[in-house]
């Protein structure tokens, strides 16, 4: 769970305009190594929590937002400490619009590599090939993290499809094999009982022919061999699907 893409954006924003801020400030600045250890031990403690079994929706919601606001901070901090743009932690950047792209949302990933980008151009002077190519480099990634999180989702979804499809297939199946079981039952019960009593009935009328139109005994005798053959194609049917039923 996680909130939608523009609120989520914008405290992911103020979390970096923070970052910054106090990156700048020479007062605050020299607390960051403890500003740091305090934000993994929030990480740390939040995902101690989150190990809990049933656990709130809304704890959930929490968690996730705090999470990412978390090492948001935490980032940034370490690539401001160790040289802002010529910092050699600069990738981490990376990997985090890539996995704010595939945890949240794709479009939240581009948009922060966008406010980021922006952020470092206003906050560093591109003196050198480097601090250049670490800019740009963040900008191409921005699309690159929003693609990848759309083919994530549209994955996602197919799996969720084919979930769906193999559920519908072992109801099937499962509707099948009553339909099986029912038309077996009516074989070997209604059918074959019905059959042999009506045999049995046509056989003691033909035993009194004589007494019969004559008309009327090639009827009779007609509709008795249909009957048989009725009755040994239902045999047959059961047959069949006794076969089936086994393999």
């Amino acid at each position: 769970m996680s909130l939608p893409t523009l609120p989520h954006f914008i405290l992911l924003l103020l979390a970096a305009a923070f970052t910054f801020f106090w990156h700048n400030n020479p007062g605050l600045s020299q607390y960051s190594l403890q500003l740091s250890s305090l934000l993994l031990a929030v990480f740390l403690f939040h995902n101690l929590l989150g190990r809990k079994k049933s656990l709130s929706l809304s704890f959930i919601k929490y968690q996730s937002i705090s999470n990412s606001l978390t090492i948001t901070l935490l980032l940034l901090l370490l690539v401001l400490d160790t040289g802002g743009l010529t910092s050699p932690l600069f990738f981490t950047l990376d990997f985090l619009l890539f996995g704010l792209s595939l945890l949240f949302n794709p479009s939240l990933g581009l948009l922060v590599g966008l406010a980021l980008s922006l952020l470092f151009l206003l906050n560093n002077s591109l003196i050198d090939l480097n601090s250049l190519t670490n800019l740009i480099s963040l900008i191409l990634v921005a699309p690159l993290a929003r693609f990848f999180g759309t083919q994530y989702l549209r994955l996602l979804e197919g799996q969720k499809q084919i979930k769906v499809l193999k559920h519908q297939s072992n109801q099937l199946e499962t509707n099948l094999s009553q339909e099986e079981g029912n038309t077996l039952l009516w074989l070997t019960l209604n059918f074959h009982n019905k059959m042999s009593q009506s045999l049995d009935l046509i056989s003691q009328i033909s035993s009194q022919l004589s007494t019969i139109p004559y008309h009327q005994q090639e009827k009779l005798k007609s509709l008795y061999l249909d009957l048989k053959e009725l009755f040994k194609s239902g045999q047959e049917l059961k047959d069949k699907i006794d076969k089936i039923t086994d393999d």
